[in-house]
């Protein structure tokens, strides 16, 4: 072992614990521990850490990418902190395993929510919510958060198959909000993101027997039939409490789109130019669906917005990587919102440019773009909902766009250290009919 690799491992054993640095700066987290070791903004080189008692690792860049999405050297069972995990992804969730199990659960999800005609069948649902959003708008103004949350809470789980009146699925799409709201953060939402994980879970558990027992009939193809339907990988049905969990993860991500649709609001404000373009782009096309000035500006949301400030894995093994030498069972963090605005990997990262975006067919191939995960979304821990977030996101931005919509430029402010976080009224909005 090298004299440098040496010191670094010596050094990962006496470090401070930061893990309450981190609860209290939130995403500022990752630039200031890195300032406070005298790295600059373009300094993506791997700091050592200590986190929750043990050495971790913090990496970024598309090298750390490239680590931290190997399988064969990361897995994720335990590695992300129960508080978060519990309620965020619910027990026995897909995110937590690993190898074979992994794969087979995963497969699922790519059926369900990865596959084009899947992302097709989806596309008329948030597109009529969305117009009915805009009337709700004319009638009493609103917040583009709230608003999204009915949006994509109502389209998707129509398109999951669940059965219920605009009512009843408002009640759920709203508990699952608060969720995503709730996990990072303090007590009392903390508290009440739990309440609410065991009322979804209740809820959802209950659909999945439903469904078995032939009480309800989703379309085939739909999350409901296929969770329902869901195996182990030795062939035995998935537990009714497990596949109501998955149930929940195969829509719950669509709906906390809605901190993206807030930022969107903010960025419209901001860069009011780009309304008047995909205004004439809804005007051409006759829909809020698939404008490219859109898509690129939701992708540009998504590259910029603070949403996951970094995920966990655990090293399988004891190996050297770049330099250093990583042990087993040591936590490595990959930084997603560094990465994504890493000055070493974009060009004029801070800047908001969604011409960037402009004409890009894929995005998922470009490495060091991590909004919701890197490497492979089939046989990895990239999240299959990728597709079905642009679509959503660049829907609500068209309509933003549209003739009498008005954001209101007051209230837009976020803390940076809020876990998560979001523009602090939520965007406020409000239409008036074109005559």
């Amino acid at each position: 072992m090298s004299t440098i690799t040496t010191k670094i491992a010596d050094t990962l054993g006496k470090l401070p614990d930061q893990t309450a640095a981190f609860l209290a700066d939130g995403y500022l987290f990752q630039s200031r521990v890195r300032e406070a070791h005298g790295r600059d903004a373009g300094d993506g080189r791997p700091l050592g850490l200590r986190m929750l008692g043990k050495p971790a690792l913090l990496v970024r860049g598309r090298e750390g990418v490239e680590l931290f999405y190997d399988t064969t050297r990361m897995k994720r069972d335990g590695a992300m902190p129960l508080p978060i995990r519990g309620p965020l992804f619910g027990k026995g969730a897909v995110h937590g395993l690993d190898d074979d199990e992994h794969r087979h659960r995963k497969a699922m999800f790519v059926r369900i929510a990865y596959d084009d005609a899947q992302v097709r069948r989806l596309m008329p649902y948030l597109e009529d919510e969305m117009r009915k959003t805009l009337e709700r708008w004319v009638e009493a103004p609103g917040t583009v958060y709230d608003g999204s949350v009915i949006t994509y809470g109502r389209a998707a789980l129509r398109w999951a198959g669940i059965p219920g009146d605009d009512a009843e699925l408002d009640v759920w799409a709203e508990r699952l909000g608060q969720i995503v709201d709730g996990f990072g953060k303090k007590s009392p939402a903390h508290v009440e993101a739990w309440l609410n994980r065991r009322r979804c879970d209740a809820w959802a558990a209950d659909l999945v027997a439903r469904t078995r027992r032939g009480e309800i009939t989703p379309a085939e193809g739909t999350a409901l039939a296929e969770v329902a339907k869901q195996t182990h990988l030795d062939g035995s049905l998935l537990d009714e409490h497990t596949a109501g969990v998955e149930l929940q993860n195969a829509t719950r991500p669509t709906i906390a789109v809605a901190r993206f649709a807030a930022f969107a609001a903010r960025a419209l404000v901001e860069h009011p130019e780009y309304r008047e373009r995909i205004a004439g782009e809804v005007v051409s096309r006759g829909t809020l669906l698939g404008n490219p000035t859109a898509v690129a500006f939701a992708q540009e949301v998504r590259r910029t917005s603070p949403f996951v400030p970094m995920l966990p894995a655990f090293a399988r093994d004891t190996f050297e990587w770049g330099g250093q030498k990583i042990r087993k069972g040591q936590r490595v963090l990959i930084d997603v919102l560094g990465t994504n605005t890493d000055p070493s990997g974009w060009e004029r990262a801070d800047s908001f440019e969604p011409e960037r975006f402009l004409g890009v067919e894929d995005a998922e191939q470009i490495e060091n773009f991590i909004p919701q995960g890197g490497g492979d979304v089939a046989t990895g821990h990239r999240c299959p909902g990728e597709k079905i977030a642009v679509t959503a996101l660049s829907v609500t931005i068209s309509g933003l766009c549209t003739p009498g919509v008005e954001i209101d430029p007051k209230g837009l402010d976020f803390s940076w250290t809020q876990l998560p976080t979001m523009p602090g009224n939520g965007a406020r909005v409000r239409v008036t009919r074109q005559a």
